[in-house]
């Protein structure tokens, strides 16, 4: 049975499933306020708790991109908003500079994206993060992407070329990987940006990059 809204709450629902259709995660308040022309987050967050109230919207408590229609609502009114029922999400975990190494922050909190369709097979340990940064846009990778990286725990069998997410004591950086001896390459798709040589013992690879989804700036929110 559908919920009754108030015009407030329901320009609230059709701009929040317009944003999941188009970018598959949950927006921040920030991207709220400003596709939803306010000046300041209590409106957003008053009909956000109301919403919840009536059982159309959840959030986990006050961490960023958690806000999403309830199951419930998705099966009830999903198909004419055309958002999918979301069959597994990943966590964000935070940033990776794809022009230098940078300083990684791993106690951050927790955000996550929603993706629809079936959970891929053996996708448990993957996870997002966002890069800053424009060294890898001859690989269609630019910067604010959410790019998904899938662990590997042997960097020994990685083929040359392979995208990765390497880590250098507690620097991190998204490179395409080459080694060569005793030493690691970490090349950029951008020739404005030198490659990053570092021993291959003080590297270690988080992960191989898998895909991405990307963000637009938000003025696009409107």
């Amino acid at each position: 049975m559908m919920v009754p809204l108030t015009p407030a709450q329901q320009r609230l629902v059709d701009w929040l499933a317009n944003y999941l259709r188009r970018f598959q995660c949950s927006p921040v308040v920030r991207e709220m306020i400003v596709g939803l022309d306010y000046t300041s987050p209590d409106p957003v967050q008053s009909l956000v708790a109301i919403l919840v109230r009536k059982g159309v919207l959840v959030q986990v408590g006050q961490i960023s991109r958690t806000i999403r229609f309830t199951e419930a609502w998705r099966h009830e009114n999903g198909e004419r908003y055309g958002l999918t029922v979301p069959n597994f999400r990943l966590p964000i975990l935070g940033t990776i500079s794809a022009h230098r190494l940078v300083e990684i922050f791993p106690d951050a909190p927790i955000e996550w994206l929603e993706l629809p369709g079936r959970k891929p097979k053996g996708s448990d340990a993957w996870y997002v993060l966002q890069v800053r940064g424009d060294s890898m846009i001859g690989a269609l990778i630019d910067h604010n992407d959410l790019i998904i990286i899938r662990p590997e725990p042997n960097a020994r069998t990685l083929k040359a070329g392979t995208i990765v997410a390497a880590r250098e004591r507690t620097r991190t950086t998204l490179k395409y990987f080459y080694r060569q001896g005793d030493q690691v390459t970490l090349q950029p798709a951008n020739a404005a940006y030198p490659p990053t040589i570092v021993p291959a013992d003080e590297v270690e690879i988080q992960g191989v990059y898998v895909g991405l989804v990307r963000k637009l700036w938000e003025d696009s929110y409107r």
